[in-house]
């Protein structure tokens, strides 16, 4: 393909008129992904990205959801809906999990594929209290977080002895509410749980064995987790997925949590996928399962359930619940099926799903008090450039020294806010971006070094979507030093990004990508040099019905009107260690000498990409 020079030129009377309406441009207030049709019916899956490990719960007319996060911080999403279709993002359980250098991309150490796992959400009514259970890989322990106001917060966090993939199971009672956590992956425990109702600290009582072997059917070698429990009538519900059967959503029902052994048997209540209107599978994958059900006002029930689809992630499917004679659950089409058309469970809202969102950067983002230890407190200034160049050459070449300054103060408040569907790869350093600094922009800053965008601090990323969706971005280079790479990624453990890069005084346009599972440097596919200091850059992902899973990179040298292809596909890969779908990612980070910036005018999605030119 003939590539030509891009020319911006930064000073010019031509070209500066152009910069400045591309960074004026009209907003872009869509939302996505989109499931409700408008005509009162919604289409499955009813988000098209990653949700993974999901749980709900309803308190009155309104319904919220938890999943995991793993590295992704601030951590644990808190979504609500009224319609169980449209979900918005209002709040997180915490900004950072804990200080460790796993948790922040420190001295060679990452918390890729560790991390929370698994939270569970449910609301104590006696208490009149959320709580909501992680589990934790890094520590290997559990955090309980709980509040009085879900969306504004602030939650109180206690650490407990960890209980994998946590359920939790609270009862109403005459005498007070009763707690418990189920939890394991084939060998299933419980403990009780003890709530101070004066400080709200979580204790746990003894461990205690549920079932040694969980099997279904009969059928030996099953691997089960994922527990989440209800109480439904006289019976309580224990479902749980079972991972070496396809996957498999599987229940168990008894009248005691104290006598697993009376539980009646194992059924499995759900083994299918989504099918057309002719009976035919819309996407096939390796099954729906971990979940679990919940009721409507109006006394209709339904599962909330992911699908595994590839590189997308972990995408949630909405179905219908009819309860048999005896109070047994069935999903869908008698277990084996559910429809991709149906009715929506109630009227639908205003508000439509907002998981993913195009940001103009205009720091208008209420400032979300997400811990009880963030009462009361006020903004730091961060650092400027000109304050990071100033350490560095006091430090006189001693990094430990250096290293420090950069990180003292590295998680207070900054005065920026940005929207709730950011997410940044491990805990970041708030001293080294803002949205302050230049009004109407985001400024990546560089403090530390790294050696690739895996060991990057400060990239901020948000969902990909299907079946396909793109994002792009305008960015000023003019402060990048030598050795300095920014730009947009599909960032996962196999990336690809289009971005820009300084080599001996020169600016290059490169797209890089990673050849293979853990290839953290990547490789330059294609490299184009650069005039001026503003780039429009793109990333287009098309994940499709039959998992394509591909990403194209662009840039544009006429204000978005035509785009430029730049290097080869990058075939996205969902696997371990990241174990998430792929994230848009802005990044910039710095191989030789701290000091520089990166600004980013926007971040523009839409769910239209420009094809193969």
């Amino acid at each position: 393909m003939k590539r030509k020079t891009l020319i911006l030129l930064l000073l010019s009377c031509i070209a500066f008129p152009f910069l400045a309406s591309c960074a004026q441009g009209e907003k872009t207030e869509a939302a996505y992904p989109v499931a409700d049709n408008g005509d009162g019916t919604f289409k499955n899956p009813v988000i098209w990205a990653d949700v993974p490990d999901l749980c709900l719960t309803r308190v009155d007319d309104t319904y919220y959801m938890v999943s995991t996060t793993m590295h992704m911080t601030p951590g644990i999403p808190v979504m609500r809906s009224y319609d169980l279709v449209n979900w918005e993002i209002i709040s997180y359980c915490y900004p950072r999990l804990e200080d460790r250098d796993e948790n922040a991309l420190k001295n060679g150490k990452s918390d890729y594929s560790w991390g929370s796992w698994a939270s569970n959400i449910r609301y104590d009514k006696e208490l009149k209290r959320f709580f909501v259970i992680t589990a934790c890989q890094t520590t290997d322990k559990s955090y309980f977080f709980s509040t009085d106001d879900i969306e504004n917060g602030a939650w109180h966090m206690n650490v407990t002895e960890k209980c994998y993939d946590p359920g939790l199971l609270f009862e109403e009672g005459e005498s007070g509410n009763k707690r418990w956590v189920l939890y394991g992956q084939q060998n299933q425990h419980y403990r009780e749980i003890f709530v101070d109702k004066n400080t709200f600290d979580v204790t746990l009582g003894p461990e205690r064995l549920w079932k040694e072997t969980c099997d279904h059917e009969n059928k030996a070698g099953v691997w089960v987790e994922g527990a989440q429990s209800i109480k439904v009538g006289d019976y309580y519900y224990l479902f749980m997925i079972a991972l070496r059967d396809g996957r498999t959503q599987i229940v168990w029902r008894g009248k005691d949590v104290n006598d697993p052994d009376s539980w009646e048997a194992r059924r499995v209540f759900f083994h299918g996928q989504i099918q057309d209107k002719e009976g035919k599978d819309v996407m096939p994958s390796s099954g729906i399962a971990q979940g679990g059900i919940v009721s409507t006002p109006d006394g209709n029930w339904y599962a909330l359930l992911f699908q595994d689809n590839g590189a997308v992630g972990r995408i949630p499917v909405l179905i219908p619940v009819q309860w048999t004679e005896d109070h047994w659950p069935v999903l869908g089409n008698q277990g084996v099926a559910v429809d991709e058309i149906l009715p929506m469970p109630g009227n639908p809202q205003k508000q439509k799903t907002n998981i993913v969102t195009s940001d103009e950067f205009n720091n208008d983002a209420k400032r979300l008090i997400i811990s009880d230890k963030e009462l009361g407190t006020g903004v730091t200034a961060g650092l400027s450039v000109k304050q990071i160049n100033d350490l560095f050459e006091k430090a006189n070449g001693d990094w430990k020294k250096y290293a420090e300054s950069i990180e003292e103060n590295e998680y207070g408040y900054n005065g920026s806010n940005l929207k709730l569907q950011w997410q940044w790869n491990h805990n970041p350093n708030n001293n080294l971006w803002s949205l302050t600094d230049r009004k109407g922009w985001l400024r990546l800053k560089s403090g530390v070094l790294a050696n690739n965008i895996r060991d990057a601090r400060n990239t901020l990323t948000q969902r990909t979507f299907g079946p396909t969706s793109s994002a792009s971005t305008l960015i000023d280079v003019s402060q990048l030093k030598d050795g300095d790479v920014t730009g947009i990624a599909a960032f996962a453990n196999q990336y690809g990004f289009v971005g820009v890069t300084m080599q001996q005084g020169q600016k290059y346009i490169i797209m890089q990508r990673a050849q293979k599972k853990d290839d953290t440097g990547g490789q330059t596919m294609e490299k184009v040099p650069m005039e001026g200091n503003k780039v429009l850059l793109k990333v287009d992902c098309d994940f499709g019905y039959d998992k394509k899973d591909e990403a194209y990179f662009y840039y544009s040298s006429d204000n978005g009107k035509t785009w430029d292809r730049i290097g080869d596909t990058l075939k996205m890969v969902y696997d371990w260690p990241d174990f998430m779908g792929y994230r848009f990612g802005l990044f910039y980070f710095s191989t030789r000498q701290p000091g520089g910036c990166a600004d980013f005018d926007y971040f523009r999605v839409d769910n239209k990409i420009s094809g193969l030119k």
